[in-house]
């Protein structure tokens, strides 16, 4: 389940880039990725010059530690705008969140 509030995306983008500054994106937590979603991460960050630091399996799953990174966030997020520089090829995790009402967020409706 996605929620939204109802909300356009270019709402819900505002919203995280102006108000919240991507919390969801930034703090002691780590982003699982799939086999093919840690190739695509790591071509991602190859191509945008992002270091990268990743855990992977055996079965090609990875998890991207975001207290690893410069300012303990996704690497993926842009620390000055708190726009995500791969948004049109993000992984499932951050497609499907929220997925709970999260206090303080207002996409979530908490």
């Amino acid at each position: 389940m996605h929620l939204t509030s109802g909300l356009t995306p270019a709402e819900a983008s505002r919203i995280c880039m102006h108000e919240c500054r991507a919390k969801c994106c930034q703090g002691a937590m780590c982003l699982q990725l799939t086999a093919a979603e840690a190739g695509a991460f790591k071509n991602h960050a190859a191509r945008l010059g992002v270091a990268l630091f990743m855990v992977e399996s055996p079965d090609g799953s990875a998890v991207v530690p975001f207290p690893e990174h410069a300012g303990e966030r996704c690497p993926m997020l842009d620390g000055a705008t708190s726009k995500c520089r791969i948004y049109e090829d993000r992984p499932a995790r951050c497609r499907q969140f929220p997925d709970k009402l999260v206090p303080g967020c207002a996409i979530s409706g908490g």
